[in-house]
């Protein structure tokens, strides 16, 4: 499991959204409330940490997805803060 290089959290907004899915599983609903922010906000950025790999979701069987980081999202995180970012 490793970062492919280059790939960076571009933003403090989208760092944001991996450090609320660190601490639990999340609805875009839910972040979206969390950060008073629009959904479509919500849902770009996590579309582009998806596509980076950061973050995945699964379906709870009703219409939401629960996004959660994954190892990656958790390692580069980790690496973000180290650096003062």
């Amino acid at each position: 499991m490793s970062i492919p290089r280059g790939v960076r959290i571009k933003g403090p907004f989208k760092l944001k959204l991996l450090y609320d899915l660190v601490v639990r599983p999340r609805t875009p609903t839910e972040l979206a409330l969390l950060e008073n922010k629009h959904l479509s906000d919500i849902s770009r950025g996590l579309g582009t940490l998806r596509r980076e790999g950061l973050v995945e979701y699964r379906d709870s069987g009703s219409r939401e997805r629960y996004y959660k980081a994954t190892v990656e999202g958790y390692i580069l995180l980790y690496a973000s803060l180290r650096q003062g970012r």
